[in-house]
């Protein structure tokens, strides 16, 4: 079941965006190409997290939702450091199935010369899957977001467990993380204009910062980068 009291910030954006309105956000936690398909066909009104490279077709908001900063992580006794693609090639990788990257990391996990070395994973809780796999010794690199990791380890207690060994070098497409509407709704650009709207709204009255404040997070926009979120 989703966490109501800490659903995920992006989660709170929307609630609180649509809230002024009326309307109330109901949202699955669904494996992430069952997602995107749902939403591309209109099954869902909108898809949280996506960007412009994964769901090109839909409807965006004005202004990103989130940044992401994918990283590479390890156990905290783990030396290992991602020194770029050749570094790879030292150790087995766990990547979450339907993600983009960058279009370097992607073109590696895509070469079947690497086929041994990566594990997909997918499901409702890919995350959880590949913490465990860590801890399991069945693979020894996890690639996850960031603020999704930073996120998750503050709710279990498990900060001191694993550490990130370096980032992915990622261009603005892949930055970008939005709140994507379906191309099949009508509704789907008055949506995404509301939710801009709120964005410059709750960033301007500082309700942006508080909500982020409650994941341990900063607002990307206010001079810090994405890595100084992240967890050290």
């Amino acid at each position: 079941m989703p966490d109501t009291q800490a659903p995920g910030f992006m989660v709170e954006i929307a609630q609180r965006a649509f809230a002024a309105h009326e309307i109330t956000v109901e949202y699955q936690v669904l494996p992430w190409l069952r997602a995107l398909y749902g939403t591309q066909v209109g099954r869902y009104s909108a898809v949280i997290g996506a960007t412009k490279v994964e769901a090109p077709d839909f409807v965006f908001p004005a202004q990103e939702q989130g940044r992401a900063a994918n990283s590479f992580w390890v156990e905290s006794d783990n030396a290992w450091q991602y020194r770029g693609l050749a570094s790879l090639q030292e150790v087995s990788l766990g990547v979450m199935g339907g993600y983009s990257y960058s279009e370097e990391i992607e073109a590696y996990i895509n070469d079947e010369n690497n086929v041994g070395r990566i594990t997909v994973l997918s499901g409702n809780t890919p995350l959880e899957r590949g913490l465990n796999m860590l801890k399991r010794k069945r693979i020894d690199v996890l690639l996850e977001d960031a603020n999704v990791m930073h996120h998750w380890l503050r709710l279990n207690g498990a900060l001191d467990q694993y550490r990130r060994a370096g980032s992915v070098g990622q261009g603005e497409n892949f930055k970008r993380l939005y709140i994507a509407f379906s191309p099949e709704h009508d509704m789907s650009a008055t949506y995404a204009r509301w939710l801009s709207e709120y964005m410059t709204e709750a960033r301007a009255s500082g309700e942006l910062a508080q909500l982020l404040a409650k994941y341990g997070l900063t607002d990307w926009r206010s001079g810090e980068t994405r890595e100084d979120n992240a967890v050290r």
